[in-house]
């Protein structure tokens, strides 16, 4: 597939899929890396704009796709659990929420895994009692062409956060369907003591006497209570807004928020992107949705986009793909 033809959101139902929110901590973990989380997303298939879209929905196997890249790009072996261990119940919109809300550990799992399809489409997340224990077991339905692993790894971070609502660590553990590897031992900083390998499904092992405890939510909340991700949303909005008139300035977007550009600038890097890369990337979006369409000429996407000519685009056009906006119309 051509550079940047997979950059759609999903719309609820119709596949596989995961909520923009379960990748909002990549960005910034490949930046405390230092790797530029903008050549990882494109080389993956997924738009760094596609996340300003809190409710859209991006294909499953771009996320795992995303996954792998993490891998690849930092060469560290479980890059899927160091960013799961960063996710707050609160990054994860109405499911964070709703868990957060429950008053007994048991409500909260059975909340979490009844909501699941709020964060993951074609997922399976129950809770199972066998005898001294519960498991919130975790599974991604139907099969994929990429492997999950750093994805199932994440999840099960977050699912553990969950399990720890009732303030008894040492009573929650994980199991995992991988075999055991000589870096195994690496998943403890994450997953704590209790692991076991080579299991029929992965999930959080939960001793079962704590269930009906009341949750201890310690969710941190953000510096100046504004959730990144909201704050990405609105930016993308009053963008794509704004892009046709020119002068889409950090200054005035701020302004149009009604806060300051230093506290904008803030926000951004918690979402992991600056705003330079998002304005790069929202137009570099709508400009290959437009080439692809052929509805507009090379000249009007140049204006609608923001730019002050065609030769300012098409400059642009091949720095994004490599070719003209004329050579990709014809190779698509």
């Amino acid at each position: 597939m051509p550079f940047g033809a997979k950059v759609g959101v999903m719309m609820l139902g119709e596949g596989f899929a995961h909520n923009p929110r379960t990748l909002l901590h990549i960005a910034p973990y490949l930046r405390s890396r230092s790797v530029d989380p903008i050549e990882i997303f494109h080389r993956s298939g997924v738009s760094p704009s596609a996340l300003l879209d809190a409710n859209g929905w991006i294909p499953r196997e771009l996320c795992f796709s995303l996954g792998n890249e993490l891998y690849a790009a930092t060469g560290e072996r479980f890059p899927g659990a160091a960013v799961g261990r960063r996710f707050r119940l609160a990054d994860l919109g109405t499911w964070g929420a709703a868990v957060s809300r429950a008053g007994t550990l048991r409500e909260a799992c059975e909340t979490a895994s009844s909501g699941v399809g709020l964060v993951h489409q074609g997922t399976e997340l129950r809770l199972r009692t066998n005898g001294r224990f519960a498991t919130l077991s975790f599974a991604f339905l139907g099969r994929s062409r990429v492997d999950p692993r750093q994805h199932i790894l994440g999840s099960l971070a977050v699912l553990r956060s969950v399990a720890l609502l009732a303030g008894v660590p040492e009573a929650v553990g994980v199991q995992f369907s991988q075999p055991y590897e000589r870096a195994g031992e690496h998943l403890e900083e994450t997953f704590g003591a209790s692991l076991q390998f080579g299991c029929m499904t992965d999930g959080i092992t939960i001793d079962r006497e704590i269930l009906d405890l009341p949750v201890n939510l310690q969710d941190t909340p953000y510096r100046d209570g504004a959730d990144p991700v909201e704050t990405a949303a609105s930016l993308g909005a009053l963008v794509k807004d704004m892009l046709p008139y020119g002068g889409v300035s950090v200054e005035r977007v701020a302004g149009l928020l009604r806060m300051s550009t230093r506290t904008l600038q803030r926000r951004l890097r918690d979402f992991g992107f600056s705003f330079e890369e998002i304005i790069d990337d929202v137009r570099r979006v709508e400009a290959i949705r437009s080439v692809i369409s052929g509805a507009s000429s090379a000249i009007e996407i140049a204006f609608m986009l923001g730019y002050s000519d065609q030769a300012h685009f098409s400059r642009a056009f091949k720095r994004w793909v490599g070719m003209s906006p004329r050579d990709y119309a014809r190779r698509i």
